[in-house]
């Protein structure tokens, strides 16, 4: 049927369809690299086989430990698989074709399966190729989308096949540390910039961070025990702790670290907001106890520590992931505590300075979750209906809606590519400070490298820049910008992410009766730390209170 073309077009059709389904150069270079690594893997399978003394096994690590030897990006067979495919990446693509270009093409994510064959070593990146992958996918992918949208779904699924290669060839030296310390850093960034996005599910981020945090922790106590040491070992203990908030192994595993590494202000900070964030009347997750006893449910200092200057940016990131669970504890104690009277209900400006939320809108929908009914004059805690509670507690883990921007905003100062590549030092500058401070030292640049790129980063991970003169004066003018505390204050603006944005508190209305409940229950400011140990830490915030 020609449908009313001319043979012109009939042939300029036919001759686009054979272009697209029949590229005989693409097909054929493709059908003898197949059939060149069948022959490899032959080979290698004789070798394991002899290695056996004539053993009928065949699997390719009895011939020798698999050891990596490519050197690009993307093995050249996986680029011209997935071309053929049509499997590529659109940050892949030669600009203004559908070919692979060698230079942006990275490997993908394998899944271990039942019939995949084993990859061969030419599959494999080498150490130096896998981190110089990583600072491409920091560097250039992150650098050029900074909202995180776009490149999110790739970094994360190129990120793991990094770890994967790792993984495979056994490599556990300062190479496999580097790499995935900065790739924790990608995740815990990604679930605030991008909360709330359509597309994005957090909880899969999570679950590649504790995988990524469980290896460090190994190759952590790896480096101890062989004498060597890691600058960021306490950070990243740090994350380990806050990213299992509800969970009480994360103490236990706080308990076993060297005392210098215990006594780290950031250690310190993290096991407080662990014990802050505990409460005694919501189950999150199977292993969390029905009761607690020696839990005081501190909530509003869970978002004072939060907020103070002693919490880096990206522990504060962490710590965001769990606002919805702890508000939830904190809201259903109030309703539980107020006797409910008409025209006596709880302002809302209140609860949103309270528990940090950014507008009394979000504090409507929050409330509106449990049932709990909001007037123009504020929150009916405490309602009932027949002698029964309105309270409605279906909903065991409210999900966030939107980033928070008046605690964790407030500390943005970088770009999410000099977030990832920053140290804990950095993350702790006020907003506003001055560029040439977010600037490697002089020993770390050279031709090509980014303020703060990915070889800043390796250095930093090796310990090679920690102690030279210009690391020294950068931290010397880091300490002249310390960050004020940002105040938790009701705040109305829209919800988008600007780095620098400070939050101000504007003044509270006029006290009301529930005022008096309000300036007992947000607790009072510890002055000074205080060494916070996770045995006995219940009494040693119930000594504070009495001071």
């Amino acid at each position: 049927m020609d449908f009313g073309r001319t043979p012109e077009e009939e042939a300029r059709l036919k001759a686009l369809r054979r272009q697209r389904f029949n590229n005989t150069e693409t097909e054929q270079q493709y059908k003898k690299m197949v059939a060149e690594r069948a022959q490899r893997r032959k080979q290698l399978e004789e070798e394991a086989r002899a290695a056996r003394g004539g053993s009928r096994s065949t699997h390719l690590p009895g011939a020798q430990k698999l050891v990596g030897t490519c050197t690009l990006m993307c093995p050249a067979f996986e680029r011209e698989e997935r071309e053929m495919k049509n499997a590529l990446a659109p940050q892949e693509f030669v600009p203004g074709t559908r070919k692979a270009d060698p230079a942006r093409t990275v490997k993908t994510f394998h899944r271990s399966a039942a019939g995949n064959e084993e990859p061969l070593p030419e599959d494999l990146r080498t150490p130096e190729t896998l981190l110089r992958t990583l600072d491409y996918l920091v560097d250039m992918v992150i650098g050029g989308d900074q909202s995180l949208v776009s490149c999110h779904g790739f970094v994360r699924d190129r990120t793991r096949s990094i770890r994967q290669d790792f993984t495979i060839q056994n490599i556990r030296d300062h190479h496999t540390v580097a790499a995935c310390e900065r790739i924790a850093r990608f995740h815990i960034l990604s679930l605030h910039v991008l909360c709330g996005h359509k597309d994005f599910a957090e909880h899969q981020d999570m679950e590649q961070l504790r995988n990524t945090l469980k290896t460090l922790l190994e190759l952590y106590d790896d480096h101890r025990k062989a004498g060597a040491a890691c600058p960021n070992e306490a950070e990243f203990y740090a994350y380990y702790v806050v990213s299992h908030l509800h969970d009480s192994d994360a103490k236990r595993v706080a308990e076993r670290l060297p005392k210098h590494i215990f006594l780290a202000p950031v250690v310190q900070q993290a096991l407080r907001l662990h014990m802050l964030s505990e409460s005694n009347n919501v189950k999150t997750t199977k292993k969390d106890m029905s009761s607690q006893y020696a839990v005081q449910n501190l909530t509003t200092q869970f978002f004072r520590a939060v907020a103070s200057t002693q919490t880096p940016l990206l522990l504060a990131c962490l710590a965001e992931y769990f606002f919805p669970s702890i508000r939830h504890a904190a809201i259903k104690a109030m309703n539980n505590a107020f006797p409910y009277q008409e025209g006596k209900e709880y302002p809302v400006d209140e609860l949103a300075a309270m528990f940090a939320f950014d507008s009394v809108e979000e504090v409507r929908e929050f409330c509106a979750l449990f049932n709990l009914s909001v007037t123009q004059r504020g929150v009916k805690l405490g309602e009932r209906a027949n002698k029964q509670s309105v309270f409605s507690d279906v909903v065991n883990q409210p999900r966030r809606v939107s980033r928070n921007l008046r605690v964790v905003g407030a500390k943005f100062h970088m770009s999410p590519m000099q977030v990832i590549n920053s140290t804990l030092q950095l993350q702790l500058l006020a907003p506003g400070t001055p560029s040439a401070i977010l600037r490697p030292p002089a020993a770390a640049t050279g031709p090509g490298i980014l303020p703060l790129g990915g070889e800043f980063a390796r250095n930093m991970a090796v310990g090679k820049i920690r102690s030279t003169p210009a690391a020294a004066a950068t931290a010397t003018i880091a300490a002249q910008h310390s960050r004020p505390a940002p105040q938790l204050g009701l705040n109305r603006a829209a919800k988008e992410f600007v780095p620098n944005q400070a939050f101000q508190r504007p003044p509270l209305p006029r006290q009301s009766s529930a005022s008096a409940f309000a300036s007992t229950f947000t607790g009072i400011l510890d002055q000074k730390p205080r060494v916070v140990s996770p045995i006995g830490a219940a009494s040693q915030t119930t000594k504070a209170k009495k001071m």
